[in-house]
């Protein structure tokens, strides 16, 4: 007869299996669909609880495979970027949540955990919703993206610190001595990454098995884990150190390759083991309550962001976009949770109500940040008549070029790897042009360099008209953003119609977007890669010119008529 744990996994995988697939189905995050499987599992078997500490498999094997996607000289480069956003964000919401969560009815110690957690945004939440809608480039998805990174890095003190909470006596000194361990264990890791841990994977990886590496990652993780639990701290620091120290070899790709499966498996059972402490009575006694921490956690939030953004230097589509994109709690949140119930500083009810709202702020998320334009030309329109907060919702800072001094020149809409050619191609023909982008770093670099720019959004017609639309010759839409490309496109066909449109284009369907909206030319970099590729292997069979450009022009043909 099977023993009565291993039928009880088998149970856990199932209902992760088909949790899972139904919030796939519904379009909603597969790990909604694994706690609603707890919630269920641990109903119709309240014995399945003991197997909850497999759940901190889960935990150590994802610090590790942050650890792993991280490296020192990644963090050093956010660090620049990204560090005083991200922080400053978390400190503020930390602030005015804790308060919140002291006002409605949780201890101070609850609600100091509480804040920390509903600070964390989501990072599968966030670069899902980029990634489908082609924004991973754009000035706001850079942001968010820098953010989470930031974020995700929280963690880690914020888990060294709840763990100092349950350590009894006072708590600051439980902190600042946690803290300082930890910074021992982290000064050993950078000088274990920096030399002997690259050199010795690299000679296990030179044996040629994959087996034997991954085994001997895994092993490395749990040691570190089980040596920094032995100092008092957390062992998802010590996972997490060990995949950072792993990242600096040239093998970690390998064994992120390798780690990942396994990795998701015993994430999907940390989230279903999680779903046994969601107490269903708790949540419909207390629906009032969780509506409450929900409506306050997606207005709060998106008001610091969005005012952090400011402080950023970021206006306009930018900033609405980003900080609705990033006012959901994250699935680290749920990390912390979990340490918090092990050291019984909260408990299974209090994690029943705030879990609910947490849901909540992940499902309403992609529906937020999609109408976030919509949300940003109301605001924008709303506040005309008052300047002074107007100007928070404009597109940017344009008063050093003037309309007047432009004819007959060429609109580069975004400088990046594509508008930068093309920039260099008119520099060196003597072409007048004038580059719009809405990073600061890129402008602040192009007028040092002496080139004329124009700090703001494409997609602002005000920013349109300071650059000279009705007296320009072509605008280049090199910006990645589709909601901004057809913004732009629409505002140029209107005021300046006989303004020829090139746009590049990353999705077949952004093609056939384009199309509709008659732009004069579409180019597509991908394709052209591949004419350029199909050209050079004809060339290489020997085929005669006149046949290859009669391939070459049947491609071209066949793509238009798509």
């Amino acid at each position: 007869m099977p023993e009565p744990t291993f039928l009880l996994v088998i149970l856990v995988l199932i209902f992760a299996s088909l949790g899972g697939f139904i919030a796939k189905k519904l379009k909603a995050q597969p790990l909604i669909g694994y706690l609603i499987s707890g919630v269920v599992l641990g109903s119709l078997f309240p014995q399945a609880s003991s197997i909850s500490k497999l759940s901190e498999i889960g935990i150590i094997l994802l610090l590790f495979s942050l650890g792993l996607e991280l490296s020192f000289s990644k963090l050093i480069k956010v660090f620049k970027t990204a560090f005083l956003g991200g922080i400053l964000q978390i400190i503020l919401f930390s602030l005015v949540s804790y308060s919140f969560f002291l006002k409605i009815g949780f201890n101070p110690t609850t609600s100091i955990i509480f804040a920390l957690s509903f600070s964390l945004s989501s990072t599968a939440v966030v670069v899902k919703i980029l990634a489908d809608r082609g924004e991973t480039e754009t000035q706001h998805g850079r942001i968010m993206s820098g953010w989470l990174l930031v974020q995700d890095l929280a963690v880690i003190p914020i888990v060294i610190f709840i763990n100092s909470l349950g350590g009894g006596g006072g708590w600051v000194s439980q902190s600042l001595g946690s803290f300082l361990k930890a910074f021992y264990v982290i000064a050993s890791a950078i000088l274990l990454g920096r030399s002997v841990v690259p050199f010795v994977f690299h000679k296990i990886a030179a044996v040629g098995s994959r087996e034997l590496l991954v085994i001997s990652a895994l092993g490395f993780s749990g040691m570190v884990a089980y040596l920094t639990s032995l100092l008092g701290i957390s062992p998802a620091l010590g996972a997490f150190l060990a995949g950072l120290v792993i990242s600096e070899s040239i093998e970690n790709h390998a064994v992120l390759g390798e780690v990942r499966p396994l990795k998701d498996l015993f994430v999907a059972i940390f989230f279903v083991t999680l779903g046994f402490f969601i107490i269903p009575s708790v949540l419909i006694h207390n629906f009032w309550l969780v509506l409450v921490i929900f409506a306050f956690t997606i207005i709060v939030k998106t008001i610091i962001n969005f005012l952090v953004i400011q402080i950023l230097g970021h206006r306009g589509k930018t900033a609405v976009s980003a900080s609705m994109g990033l006012s959901q709690v994250g699935e680290f949140s749920f990390v912390i949770f979990s340490q918090s119930l092990l050291k019984e500083l909260i408990s299974p009810k209090d994690i029943s109500i705030v879990t609910g709202a947490v849901l909540l702020t992940i499902i309403i998320t992609p529906y937020l940040f999609k109408n976030s334009v919509f949300f940003w030309k109301y605001l924008k329109k709303i506040t005309q008549k008052i300047l002074w907060l107007n100007k928070y919702f404009a597109g940017g800072v344009f008063k050093d070029v003037e309309a007047s001094e432009l004819i007959n020149h060429i609109i580069i809409c975004g400088y990046g790897r594509v508008g930068g050619w093309v920039g260099r191609a008119l520099t060196e023909t003597k072409t007048p042009f004038i580059i719009i982008d809405s990073s600061s770093d890129v402008v602040s670099n192009l007028k040092k360099s002496g080139f004329p720019v124009i700090y703001g959004d494409p997609a602002e017609p005000e920013v349109l008209e300071a650059a000279g639309i009705k007296t320009a010759k072509a605008v280049v839409v090199a910006i990645p953003d589709r909601i901004s490309q057809e913004i732009l496109i629409s505002h140029v066909q209107t005021v300046a119609p006989g303004v020829k449109i090139i746009s590049r284009v990353h999705l077949d369907e952004d093609w056939e977007r384009l199309k509709t909206l008659k732009v004069d030319k579409i180019v597509q970099p991908e394709f052209e890669a591949a004419i350029a590729i199909t050209r050079s292997l004809f060339n290489s069979m020997g085929k005669p010119k006149e046949e290859i450009a009669e391939r070459i022009k049947s491609l071209r043909i066949s793509r238009s008529l798509k």
